[in-house]
C-alpha cells in the first residue's frame, strides 16, 4: 500500500511536535533548578539587621549554605551591641518563619528561646521551594528593649551530583526515544 505525501508529512509534524514538547519540558526543568541554585549560592552571606534606637545589631546566617526542601537547616542568630560589638547578654527571643510559595501563607513559630550569651539557633525543615521570610523578636532586659529583625532564606531543589546525573540520563532517554520515533516514521 503506497504512503501518500500528506500522511508522511503529518507523521513528521507529529514527531517534530513531540520532540519540541519534550525539549521544552526538559529544558525548563533543568533551567529552573540552575537558576534557583545560583540565587541560593549568592544569598547566604551573613545578613545584618541594625536597630540604632535599641543599640543592637543582629547577624543572621544559615547552614547548609544551600537549603533544600525537607532537609534540616540551622538558622543562626547573633545579637551584638551596636557600639562595642560585644555579644548582648541574657536575651529571650522568638523566631517566625513565613512562606507564601504556593499562594497560601504559612507561618511557623519558635517561642521562648533563651540566649544567655547573645547567640541562638533553631533548626527548621523547609517544606517547599521558594523564598522564606525569617523574622525574629529579641528582648533584652538590661536595658529593657525589644528589637524586630527580618531576613530572607531561598530554598531550592537539591543539586547533588546524583540529581544532575539522573537528569542527564532522563534527557538522554527522551532524545533516544524521539530519535527512534523519527527513524520508524522515515521507514514507513
Amino acid at each position: 500500500m503506497p504512503v501518500n505525501k500528506k500522511s508522511k508529512l503529518g507523521s513528521y509534524r507529529r514527531c517534530f511536535f513531540i520532540l519540541l514538547l519534550l525539549l521544552t519540558v526538559t529544558t525548563n526543568s533543568v533551567t529552573f533548578g540552575g537558576n534557583e541554585t545560583a540565587l541560593a549560592q549568592s544569598g547566604n552571606e551573613t545578613q545584618v539587621w541594625t536597630d540604632k534606637e535599641n543599640n543592637m545589631k543582629i547577624l543572621f546566617t544559615y547552614s547548609p549554605e544551600d537549603p533544600v526542601i525537607n532537609t534540616p537547616t540551622q538558622l543562626k542568630f547573633i545579637a551584638d551591641n551596636l557600639e562595642t560589638g560585644s555579644h548582648l547578654k541574657d536575651l529571650s527571643a522568638m523566631v517566625i518563619i513565613i512562606s507564601n510559595s504556593s499562594g497560601n501563607e504559612k507561618i511557623f513559630k519558635f517561642t521562648n528561646i533563651i540566649a544567655p550569651n547573645g547567640n541562638f539557633s533553631v533548626q527548621y525543615l523547609f517544606p517547599e521551594l521558594g523564598v522564606y521570610q525569617v523574622i525574629t523578636r529579641i528582648t533584652s532586659t538590661n536595658p529593657l528593649s525589644i528589637t524586630l529583625a527580618s531576613f530572607k532564606v531561598i530554598v531550592t531543589l537539591e543539586t547533588s551530583s546524583l540529581n544532575i546525573v539522573i537528569t542527564g540520563i532522563v534527557i538522554l532517554v527522551v532524545f533516544c526515544g524521539v530519535a527512534y520515533l523519527v527513524i520508524i516514521v522515515k521507514k514507513r
